[in-house]
């Protein structure tokens, strides 16, 4: 890196981008991403006694200043005081997304409920930073998830917890050799056609050293804009929806392009989980170290894969825990619940992430003392439980697919779990799908189910992404009916 770009990281990192991110309510980013660097390393036991800290203090905010969790402790008899340690929180019951759906007024602060409605009725985009929010009472910006899992949910911050993603990305990064003010080039939620205006993109590039680019809605088109831009803005760090970053990268391996131009020196995905062939792609274009960040934009980032592969969980900002009768597993995996313990307007106590995974202390080579997310097996609808307790993850879809006798020949696949323990494959042939690959598809899949289990193929032209960008690998028709 020459003098200047290391001067202009340094003024964009260290000056430019907090500062203008303090005026939108997004305070104390360097502060927490540097008290993040200490506590990373902290022993076990220190980093549960800032939980146990945060949590007491969030739980007493959360009964005198939030009507939903007032009344849902005293429906059960619960309070405040008697939440002392960690495991005093399974007292309280999990919160589901309908509730959240239900019940997202309530679920607000309710001296900052006013603000919220008057959010409501904004024209400004979902999501959207308010100018110099911090020095204004009407500071509650309103936001929603992507909806991929239904009907989207609907929750309010002020900027504090976007302050809070920022430090933990600042963290991530630093754990490749990245610091703060690094030219970053992100895929967005928009599309070509709604990016943001001229004036927006400049202040992003000047001050922040961010590129955005359509992440979502992606065909030949856009993607030629995305290498044009990147091949002229030249970033360290590509960040992006793992759909739209492996769009990407097909696109440029297909066409034989040359990224050594702007090769990035870090991939980082998120919005949904990387699957290996996702990843291999990645590392096959790029040449460079590719992670992925677990999380939902309710909570914020939950955990990121450091570069011996372990996803550490921001343990001093969030508790993550395991419900183990939600779905059960041989492996010891169960449902992943989010308590946020940072004190926003809208706290999420015990939320269902609605994904499988084990919650481990397992030592990591890197040396963080983080928990670590381990057997991320998909969302509790993704995954289909044989009637021997085997449980098949995506991940088993993936290998499948991806194997060399499969990848080329089929272009995308779409499993469906329907009723009476039927499957249905969907699937857009490319070239060299003959009856012979459906028949080696057959017999290798009866091979891993019981014969009682109906596998039939449906022939498309082309599956569609939903509305969020994401292709929807796995759809489970039973969960739905059910309500799961």
């Amino acid at each position: 890196m020459n003098v200047f770009n290391a001067l202009n990281e340094a003024a964009v990192g260290h000056l430019l981008f907090p500062a203008t991110s303090s005026l939108m309510n997004r305070r104390h980013i360097l502060q927490n991403f540097r008290r993040f660097r200490r506590t990373e390393w902290y022993p076990p036991e220190r980093l549960i006694e800032i939980q146990e800290s945060s949590l007491r203090k969030l739980v007493h905010y959360a009964y005198h200043s939030i009507p939903f969790y007032r009344e849902r402790f005293d429906a059960i008899g619960l309070r405040p005081d008697d939440i002392r340690h960690l495991a005093d929180v399974t007292a309280i019951p999990p919160l589901t997304r309908q509730e959240v759906i239900d019940h997202h007024h309530r679920m607000v602060d309710s001296r900052c409920l006013p603000y919220a409605r008057m959010a409501d009725s904004s024209s400004r985009g979902t999501g959207a930073p308010i100018a110099f929010a911090r020095f204004r009472r009407e500071r509650v910006v309103r936001n929603t998830s992507s909806g991929s899992t239904g009907a989207p949910t609907i929750f309010y911050e002020d900027g504090a917890r976007t302050g809070l993603n920022w430090a933990h990305e600042l963290r991530f990064r630093n754990w490749f050799g990245i610091g703060p003010g690094a030219r970053e080039a992100r895929m967005a939620r928009v599309s070509t056609d709604y990016m943001p205006n001229g004036r927006d993109l400049l202040f992003r590039k000047f001050f922040w050293n961010q590129l955005a680019l359509p992440g979502v809605n992606l065909g030949e088109k856009d993607y030629e804009i995305c290498h044009r831009s990147l091949a002229d803005f030249r970033p360290r760090v590509l960040w992006g929806f793992t759909s739209a970053l492996a769009g990407f990268a097909g696109f440029v391996r297909d066409r034989g392009i040359d990224v050594s131009p702007y090769r990035p020196e870090l991939v980082i995905t998120w919005a949904a989980p990387m699957y290996e062939h996702e990843e291999a792609l990645l590392r096959e274009v790029f040449q460079c170290h590719v992670t992925n960040i677990y999380g939902a934009r309710e909570v914020g980032h939950i955990a990121c894969r450091c570069p011996e592969g372990t996803f550490h969980i921001n343990q001093e900002s969030l508790l993550v825990e395991r419900e183990d009768h939600r779905a059960p597993a041989s492996n010891g995996s169960g449902e992943i619940l989010v308590t946020t313990l940072d004190l926003t307007i809208m706290p999420f106590i015990r939320y269902r992430m609605g994904d499988i995974g084990t919650i481990s202390s397992r030592p990591c080579a890197c040396g963080r003392t983080l928990q670590n997310l381990e057997d991320l097996l998909g969302r509790t609808g993704e995954i289909f439980t044989t009637r021997d307790g085997r449980m098949i993850s995506p991940n088993f879809w993936c290998r499948t697919f991806m194997s060399p006798a499969l990848s080329e020949k089929i272009i995308r696949f779409q499993v469906v779990y329907r009723a009476n323990d039927d499957i249905l494959i969907k699937l857009v042939r490319g070239n060299g799908f003959e009856k012979s690959t459906e028949d080696g598809l057959y017999r290798f899949l009866r091979d891993n189910f019981s014969e009682d289990i109906r596998i039939t193929f449906q022939y498309v032209d082309e599956i569609k992404p939903q509305i969020s960008g994401k292709y929807e690998m796995v759809v489970n028709e039973t969960a739905r009916e059910t309500g799961v």
